[in-house]
């Protein structure tokens, strides 16, 4: 596995109101998506912050971090994804 760095992003785009197909919501999930409790069919599907070193929050960093890096690397970076490169010495 390559070696990644956290990058912590500590805040939204500081919207408190989001404007969506005609109405506006707060930018927040809303009480029944942060209810823990199964629905009717017994699946429980809701928010929760993960604490650091939680499996799906590393899982998730992975994720974004590469997404990142395709994103701002640019050409220079493609098929890199998986590694990180050497230092070339240099004459």
């Amino acid at each position: 596995m390559a070696p990644f760095f956290p990058l912590y992003v500590l805040r939204s785009d500081g919207r408190l109101i989001i404007s969506s197909k005609g109405s506006k919501e707060p930018n927040q999930p809303i009480a029944s998506q942060l209810d823990p409790k199964p629905n009717g069919q017994g699946i429980s599907d809701f928010y929760r912050e993960c604490p650091p070193g939680d499996p799906k929050e590393i899982d998730w960093r992975r994720k974004l971090g590469g997404m990142l890096m395709r994103e701002l690397g640019g050409a220079e970076t493609k098929g890199t994804h998986n590694r990180i490169s050497q230092p070339q010495a240099s004459c």
